[in-house]
């Protein structure tokens, strides 16, 4: 009888604490697809390191003319004529390495209740050049109201 009860109060406490709807790592996630426009490394010109979510034409051209500063680095986007209605798009920039072989990198979007979830990662960790950069990466994902969070 003791194994019994033992067991049900463990289900009762995993049901209460795995059902938790305010966290955002939970099952109430939907995956966004993602669809790459650049992905890369600035030199010569850089930006504060930053996550940025672009929702207007003004924005977004005022962001190509920064990242084109010194070199044609949007002349290697998949896209830079972006329908503002349909999409938004999520841009980070990491800090400034006095060395190459860096990146940045988004892994997934996720939708949840509360906001549009950024997962980040630094998939390399450089020390390939002894060249100056910046990487960045760049997509875009169909257009929301929610804040979006980086993690």
């Amino acid at each position: 009888m003791k194994n019994y009860l033992l067991l049900f109060f463990c289900a009762v406490f995993f049901t209460l604490n795995s059902c938790n709807s305010n966290d955002e790592n939970t099952e109430y996630k939907t995956p966004i697809s993602i669809q790459q426009i650049g992905k890369g490394n600035l030199m010569g010109n850089y930006l504060p390191q930053q996550n940025m979510v672009i929702t207007t034409s003004a924005q977004w051209n005022a962001l190509l003319n920064n990242v084109d500063a010194t070199n044609n680095t949007s002349g290697s986007f998949t896209e830079t004529n972006i329908d503002f209605n349909q999409f938004m798009v999520i841009a980070v920039f990491d800090e400034v390495y006095p060395n190459g072989g860096h990146s940045i990198d988004i892994i997934t979007i996720d939708d949840t209740p509360q906001s549009i979830v950024v997962d980040l990662e630094k998939l390399l960790t450089g020390n390939a050049t002894s060249v100056v950069t910046q990487p960045y990466h760049i997509v875009k994902i169909p257009k929301s109201t929610k804040p979006v969070v980086f993690q």
